[in-house]
């Protein structure tokens, strides 16, 4: 399928590395390139993969004419960058166009959906694989698991989605595809809720948000998401994500979180679609957010 990837982060160069490998393997895999927030004169990037030597790959940037005749167009940006890619490529996208994002956190979907033509579909794609940009246009491959993904917006006739899904499993292997792919984004939110701030205000790995001195934080963190999320027609249970939460933080226990990242690199942090997106939804719902408030507050502050 013909694809652009939007963004030249870590995620970015793994999509287009995993992707643009099938063409490679299998010369009638249509063309891949990618479309960088910025211009640039690099020809190559590098890629390391996991446990391997790095080594150097041919780049593609795509222009206007790749945009118009792409099938797939994955946005590969932080959940605060979505609205203004879009805004950049939208008028060049075909009309049938498959758009995937893949983001931490929710509420883009609500910003960028007036830039959606009727006849295009939008899937969100929950990458749980692992990179680490080590500098421009190098990256390194640092983890495998499971990913998600599914239709949030618009609709996918059942040869199209039979096509995007053997494209995605064949180029990122563990990829399953969700009919109720909003479940997996709230069950991925009440995890980062709990991870991605408390190891970014207690400057901590992951392993330790599971340390006794923050199990009081993280049920009252769940309880909140669990409330808001009903309210939202979602149902969640406290026990089952406060399971998932322990399981996750211990899986990645020596893993420095991206939002802790960001901070100790002095970047803005994806915190207002996190914790920040479920303090909006209790101003919404007249729900009262106390712990998720205090925590997106907090980090707006290391982020100043």
């Amino acid at each position: 399928m013909d694809t652009v990837i939007v963004g030249q982060g870590a995620i970015g160069l793994l999509c287009y590395h995993k992707l643009s490998q099938l063409k490679v393997n299998n010369p009638d895999d249509k063309s891949i390139s990618l479309w960088p927030s910025k211009a640039t004169r690099h020809s190559h990037y590098t890629f390391s993969e996991i446990n391997e030597s790095e080594k150097e790959f041919p780049l593609v940037i795509a222009d206007e004419q790749a945009l118009s005749r792409a099938q797939v167009i994955v946005i590969c940006v932080k959940s605060y960058q979505v609205v203004s890619a879009l805004k950049t490529i939208h008028s060049f996208i075909a009309n049938d166009a498959i758009i995937i994002v893949t983001h931490n956190g929710l509420g883009t979907l609500e910003e960028v959906a007036h830039l959606l033509k009727p006849s295009q579909c939008l899937l969100a794609l929950l990458l749980t694989q692992g990179a680490k940009k080590r500098a421009d246009y190098h990256i390194e491959h640092t983890g495998i698991g499971n990913s998600d993904f599914g239709i949030i917006w618009g609709q996918l006739n059942s040869v199209a989605q039979e096509q995007v899904v053997d494209y995605f499993k064949r180029g990122l292997k563990q990829v399953n595809w969700q009919e109720n792919i909003q479940l997996a984004q709230w069950k991925k939110l009440a995890i980062n809720c709990v991870i991605n701030p408390l190891s970014a205000v207690e400057n901590i790995e992951n392993g330790q948000v599971n340390q006794e001195v923050y199990q009081e934080t993280t049920r009252d963190i769940i309880k909140e998401i669990v409330e808001v999320a009903s309210k939202e027609g979602v149902n969640l249970t406290e026990n089952s994500l406060l399971s998932l939460v322990k399981k996750v933080a211990q899986s990645t226990s020596k893993n420095t979180s991206s939002m802790r990242a960001d901070i100790l690199a002095m970047r803005r942090t994806e915190i207002d679609y996190i914790n920040g997106y479920v303090h909006r939804l209790g101003k919404k719902h007249q729900l009262a957010t106390p712990t998720n408030t205090q925590l997106w507050l907090a980090v707006k502050a290391l982020e100043k």
